[in-house]
């Protein structure tokens, strides 16, 4: 497809058939791409039990002397509201604290 160069021509520049494709490039010397971050989800506690609530989670007491209390469950509002102590159920990390399980 191309025509061959007259006698004496001088050709400037490169060849068109030299033309450089990526996977005959020399590998350039450049350091990865930094990682992305983590993603950080704000997460609050929950005022009874001390698990972790995640966004679209819990439910929001608020005493009337303005204290708030977060919540992970309506059974945890409940309890709470019973005024039955967190140390005092096997599974909330008060109790767990309280009796040294790990």
């Amino acid at each position: 497809w191309l025509k061959p160069a007259p006698q004496g021509a001088v050709l400037s520049g490169p060849s068109p058939r030299l033309a450089s494709f990526p996977s005959e490039r020399p590998p350039a010397n450049r350091p990865p791409p930094p990682r992305a971050a983590a993603m950080v989800i704000k997460t609050e506690l929950c005022h009874f039990t001390e698990y972790r609530i995640y966004p679209g989670r819990g439910q929001r007491f608020i005493a009337k002397d303005g204290k708030v209390s977060f919540f992970i469950t309506s059974k945890v509002d409940s309890l709470f509201h019973q005024r039955i102590k967190a140390v005092k159920l096997r599974w909330t990390q008060a109790w767990r604290r309280m009796n040294k399980k790990g």
